[in-house]
């Protein structure tokens, strides 16, 4: 079982941590006036006479026209910032968060139930801040932070991880298996919100595979049937539902793949560096002897194994392998995880 009473402490911030002194004034004007503006509003909620109710409409209208004035002049200072951002504002205990233990802390060397400043997680208000911080990073206590990545929850709630740019430096061919943003665009680049998600696995709740051999397994492309059925048919130009029979193509090992027995008798999620999904025991081995059956596979780029003879014991697929196309062979991605010293959860 996962242990998920494991856990690291950091940082949850918002953009507005990061105000420069000139913006912070505007800000504080801009929250005194929403404020005043609910308050009036209760207050029209609660009068009965009409010259009380105009009165207050009035005043309404007016903090309204003052709210538009200065986010008018906070978006400008915004707009024009050429600065790095400092994180300026006090942290306090109510801005600490919990994660599981993952492959990012255990890389990062950050100890259980310990709070780290080596991480922290930006929401976003406006989006002229997160662009700065993005772009150019931000400095705390004297470190500079840059863009780490968004897992895909994280992506529908605005919130980005910025880690600490040395520690970044010294482990980034660990986290990414040697490739760098620099190899994935000279192959044609990636689309941003999927390499986000991608590079966030390492932060998934794991424990350490610790008896994992990343040469004791391949990657195989996936199973996929044609599979008659009934359906609702949804022509993709008039947008008309039709309910016809019809041949539909099912990938049966979507984001699964197998192990021998002897490497676990119950299927569990894995994780490795750009990889992701479930593995299920199947003794393979013993079938392919029973039945008489052919051991060798072409893996996802061409090459051939022999699932006996080079004691295959783990078989990814290709739907797991979400970066395969930036390494030129399997071997590739085997030499750069031993030599980063990367982990399977």
């Amino acid at each position: 079982m996962l242990a998920l009473d494991k856990q690291i402490h950091l940082y949850s911030v918002d953009t507005s941590f990061f105000y420069k002194p000139n913006e912070e004034k505007i800000a504080k004007k801009l929250s005194i006036i929403r404020k005043q503006k609910t308050k009036l509003k209760k207050i029209l909620q609660n009068c009965n006479a009409s010259k009380q109710q105009s009165r207050v409409k009035k005043l309404i209208s007016s903090k309204t026209e003052k709210e538009k004035n200065y986010k008018q002049d906070l978006l400008t200072e915004l707009a024009n910032n050429k600065d790095i951002r400092i994180l300026r504002k006090q942290l306090t205990d109510k801005h600490i968060v919990s994660m599981f233990e993952s492959t990012l802390s255990r890389t990062l060397q950050i100890p259980e139930n310990f709070l780290t400043t080596d991480l922290f997680i930006v929401q976003a208000f406006y989006f002229d801040i997160l662009e700065d911080l993005i772009l150019d990073g931000f400095i705390y206590n004297d470190e500079k932070y840059i863009c780490f990545t968004a897992s895909a929850g994280q992506i529908r709630t605005k919130k980005t991880v910025f880690i600490n740019e040395k520690l970044w430096n010294k482990y980034h061919d660990t986290l990414m298996c040697g490739l760098s943003i620099d190899s994935i665009n000279a192959q044609g680049g990636v689309n941003i919100n999927k390499f986000l998600a991608y590079l966030a696995l390492c932060n998934s709740a794991t424990d350490l595979w610790i008896d994992f051999d990343i040469t004791k397994s391949i990657v195989v492309d996936d199973m996929e049937t044609l599979v008659s059925g009934t359906v609702d048919f949804i022509d993709d130009v008039t947008y008309k539902i039709t309910r016809k029979v019809m041949d539909i193509p099912i990938c049966h090992t979507d984001g699964c793949g197998m192990m021998l027995p002897k490497v676990s008798n119950k299927s569990f999620m894995v994780r490795l560096p750009w990889i992701k999904g479930l593995l299920a025991p199947f003794p393979y081995d013993e079938f392919i002897k029973e039945h008489n059956a052919r051991s060798k596979v072409i893996d996802i780029y061409g090459k051939e194994w022999d699932l006996l003879k080079d004691d295959i014991q783990i078989v990814f697929t290709k739907s797991q392998f979400k970066m395969w196309k930036y390494y030129k062979d399997w071997s590739e991605y085997q030499i750069n995880f031993i030599k980063h010293k990367c982990q399977a959860g």
